[in-house]
């Protein structure tokens, strides 16, 4: 079972145990359980108010600022633990690591700005924190795809598909990253002359 899979499982599981429980348990019980959940959604959104800004700004274009925010966002996860701990709250489906989400995050803003060493430098980091972050497997293959390195790209895409990234763009981004990457490879502006 793939990570997402496990995430998806999880939050069903959660979501039927509330369902059941006033089948099941005393009223004081359940109100206590429902308590409980509606605290740690509270909780998790304020956890992960930076983070929100940071994936605002990368839609926004504003990959510097996104960047900075990803920093600060992996600093405050770094070192408040209460952070982490709930971050299989909000870091979604791909991770249950903070510290992968922001990395991989952090070289998306870079990959968006054509630094291109810098992302891959980044996802490889988000890979050392957490190797089954199946996102960061699919921007490196965007990254291999924009320098040419069709074979690599291929093997990334297998990598995230088979960690459960399941996104249909991923194909298609990855080869129109390898047509540009072609296009502007040392090869090819060899091949074009002066």
């Amino acid at each position: 079972m793939t990570r997402p899979q496990q995430h998806v499982a999880i939050a069903l599981m959660v979501a039927a145990c509330l369902l059941l429980a006033p089948l099941v348990l005393p009223d004081d019980v359940v109100w206590g359980l429902l308590g409980t959940a509606w605290a740690l959604s509270l909780a998790a959104l304020v956890a992960r108010a930076p983070y929100g800004v940071a994936r605002a700004q990368l839609k926004a274009k504003q990959y510097e600022q996104a960047f900075e925010s990803l920093r600060a966002f992996e600093a405050l996860v770094t070192r408040q633990a209460w952070r982490r701990w709930l971050a299989f709250l909000y870091a979604g489906f791909q991770t249950s690591n903070p510290v992968a989400l922001a990395r991989t995050y952090q070289g998306v803003a870079r990959l968006e700005q054509g630094r291109l060493a810098e992302a891959e430098a980044l996802f490889v980091s988000a890979l050392d924190a957490d190797a089954d972050c199946g996102l960061a497997w699919a921007n490196r293959a965007v990254v291999a795809a924009l320098l040419g390195d069709d074979a690599t790209a291929r093997a990334h895409v297998a990598t995230a598909r088979a960690l459960g990234f399941t996104d249909s763009r991923l194909d298609a981004t990855v080869a129109e990253a390898l047509a540009r990457g072609r296009a502007t490879s040392p090869q090819a502006r060899r091949d074009e002359g002066p």
